[in-house]
Formats: C-alpha cells, sequence, structure tokens
C-alpha cells in the first residue's frame, strides 16, 4: 500500500490509495462493478484505527460518496449504504471467530436477509429525515434495497 498506488478486490471493488499513514488511516477512491468508472461520482472510503477509551481500538469508517445515475436516483443513500452494512458483518464475523463470511452465503442466510431488509429501511428513513439543503429527489424508504424482491417481510 503506497500513496497513488492502486487496488482491485475480487468482488469488483477497485480504486487509488490517496493516504496512507499505517497502521492507523488508510483512504481510496471506492468504485464497484464492471461499469463503474464509466458512472458519474466519485466515493471514497476512509478507515481509521484510533485508540479507545478503555485501551481497545475503535473502528472508524467513513464513506463519502457523489452518487448520481443509475443508482441514486432509484435506491437512495442504500444503493451504497446496505453492502457497506453487509461489509462490517463480514468484517465483524472475522474477528469475532476468525473465519471469513461469504457474502452470498450472508446474503442468503436468514440473518443476512433480515440484515439487509433492516439496513435497506435505516438507510431509506435516514434518507427522509429533515436535512438542510435537500435537493435531490427522494425514493421511499421501500426502494433503498437493489433486493428488496427478494426479502421476505419481517415476522413479528
Amino acid at each position: 500500500m503506497r500513496l497513488g498506488g492502486k487496488f482491485e478486490l475480487d468482488g469488483g471493488e477497485h480504486g487509488e490509495i490517496l493516504r496512507c499513514e499505517a497502521p492507523r488511516l488508510l483512504k481510496v477512491s471506492w468504485l464497484y462493478g464492471p461499469d463503474a468508472d464509466a458512472w458519474p461520482g466519485t466515493s471514497e472510503v476512509e478507515v481509521r484505527l484510533v485508540p479507545g477509551p478503555t485501551g481497545d481500538t475503535e473502528f472508524e469508517l467513513i464513506h463519502a460518496a457523489a452518487v448520481e445515475e443509475p443508482l441514486f436516483p432509484t435506491y437512495g443513500p442504500g444503493a451504497g449504504g446496505v453492502g457497506r452494512d453487509l461489509a462490517l458483518l463480514a468484517l465483524a464475523r472475522l474477528l469475532a471467530g476468525g473465519e471469513t463470511a461469504d457474502h452470498e452465503g450472508v446474503q442468503k442466510s436468514p440473518e443476512g436477509r433480515e440484515l439487509i431488509r433492516r439496513s435497506a429501511a435505516a438507510w431509506g428513513e435516514a434518507h427522509l429525515a429533515p436535512v438542510a439543503n435537500r435537493s435531490m429527489s427522494r425514493p421511499p424508504p421501500s426502494s433503498t434495497c437493489p433486493t428488496r424482491s427478494d426479502i421476505p417481510a419481517a415476522v413479528d
């Protein structure tokens, strides 16, 4: 990892190293999918590891994105937020038990499907919350999940 270096992950995510202060900070441009380079908008992810109050380490993640067509008008912040939540679930599983989490397996599991449903709903509600200077149209909360038709309604 070096400033200006490139990276590419197995899932198609790729970008450039914008800032690297090992072992505490990494900032990268973040593009996802085969057509991402042609999409308008930018996306940057910054990960920070900072000392916690009890001697532990806190994980901070900032994903700043200016997202336009084709995703934002359809899915709102859920276009990236749901995937980010799934990635954090996979990271938590890895850190807790040392096993890697298969994204497809997580998405098909009852717990993963529930996480997707709840995450999409939360991103949709956050998007509808009052914010000064809203200039983009807002999709309804139910449309914040790209795979929402595959997600069953919650059972109380």
